[in-house]
């Protein structure tokens, strides 16, 4: 079953890697431009924007490229259970019927 209490702040840490990375992405959906897109920060500070300069008009167009962004960034790629979250995120901060049907579509998949 898919958690989806905190899906407005998607924590990444790394303690792995070279200097122990301490992030968390924000998914956004701007209400005029109608557009999503990520934010990165880490260690509480602003560290890029995932979709600033594209036009993501549809939830899934930054997950596409979203590994690339964190690896220019230093962090880590997600895992499977983690893009599933942002995913959820971004639909979620659109919110309305996406965000329902959303809703409707875990609920009847967790049924089989």
């Amino acid at each position: 079953m898919l958690d989806l209490t905190n899906i407005t702040r998607l924590p990444i840490i790394d303690l792995e890697a070279i200097e122990p990375v301490n992030a968390e992405l924000r998914p956004v959906y701007d209400r005029v431009l109608r557009t999503f897109s990520v934010q990165l920060w880490k260690d509480g500070e602003p560290s890029g924007i995932h979709g600033l300069t594209d036009n993501f008009r549809y939830a899934d167009e930054p997950m596409e490229a979203i590994d690339a962004f964190l690896a220019e960034r230093g962090v880590r790629a997600l895992t499977g259970d983690e893009a599933v979250l942002l995913y959820a995120g971004l639909v979620h901060a659109k919110g309305g019927p996406d965000w329902q049907i959303f809703q409707m579509q875990l609920a009847a998949a967790e049924q089989l």
